[in-house]
């Protein structure tokens, strides 16, 4: 049996779904649990989720590029975002309108005509309230200055997991938010949590995928710091490390723990990349 590493241990112990790298292997060919997310938010017991991609990019030769956490399509066609936020300080709403844009796009094809655009749901669920008006969740679609419906199949959804009082999906933005799997309520959700945090397989998946993506960022940092003839000392190696977990997409809470840096540290340097 591999030993795992006590830090290691400790860092998976405290994975909740707002850690990329967990959110990432949670979903990992577990169709279902995206399913049972979406039917949830959508309160639709009847959608039925075709195939799941996880940190799916949109690569596009002359935009920005578009890395989606878990994009999922149904059996009708229509197709769903969802990203986790632990953070959510960026600019939600435009960034939802950004990734609904590349979704229609790589929805249609040359010569189709529009009408075989099918539904596309953004969905970003939020450790914290981005709107600020004190509600759980927003959805937001088109509409005219009468609030009729354009009924474009346009959705952007922004969900508050730390809203206080009780609602719809209360018990779900706890299971989200949840380390501890004991603390879950939903079953499937429940489950996959303690295979991947409990049992020896999950728990060595987990430990693989976090050394080598730690090893990887460590590796770029000590190659940037050689390609301009820096003497990076300690601090000055950690800085790099912290830059490229950012740009590995790992989320502020990881980095914390993993190197044991303030969230102002590493909100100074994600100040540098923008």
């Amino acid at each position: 049996m591999v030993r795992i590493a006590a830090e290691f241990l400790q860092i998976i112990k405290d994975f909740s779904l707002f850690d990329d790298m967990y959110m990432n292997c949670f979903f990992k060919d577990f169709p279902e649990g995206i399913q049972f997310i979406l039917r949830k938010i959508l309160d639709r017991s009847d959608l039925v989720v075709k195939s799941v991609h996880i940190q799916d990019v949109m690569v596009s030769m002359t935009s920005k590029t578009s890395r989606l956490d878990v994009f999922a399509e149904d059996g009708e066609g229509n197709q769903y975002d969802v990203e986790f936020q632990f953070l959510p300080n960026e600019n939600i709403p435009k960034r939802g309108r950004y990734y609904l844009g590349n979704i229609d796009q790589n929805m249609i094809r040359r010569g189709e005509d529009y009408d075989t655009l099918h539904e596309a749901y953004v969905i970003f669920i939020c450790a914290g309230d981005p709107i600020k008006k004190h509600k759980p969740m927003y959805h937001y679609t088109m509409k005219d200055e009468d609030g009729n419906e354009l009924n474009d199949g346009q959705h952007l959804l922004i969900l508050n997991a730390d809203y206080e009082g009780d609602w719809r999906l209360k018990d779900l933005m706890n299971d989200i938010k949840a380390s501890d799997p004991e603390t879950m309520k939903y079953e499937v959700l429940k489950e996959r949590a303690e295979y991947l945090k409990e049992e020896e397989e999950g728990n060595m998946q987990l430990n693989m995928n976090l050394q080598n993506l730690m090893m990887k960022a460590e590796n770029k940092g000590i190659e940037k710091g050689r390609e301009e003839g820096i003497e990076k000392g300690r601090e000055e190696e950690k800085t790099n490390m912290i830059f490229h977990m950012l740009k590995e997409k790992f989320d502020a809470k990881t980095i914390m723990r993993a190197l044991n840096v303030s969230e102002e540290t590493i909100n100074k340097i994600k100040a540098t990349m923008k």
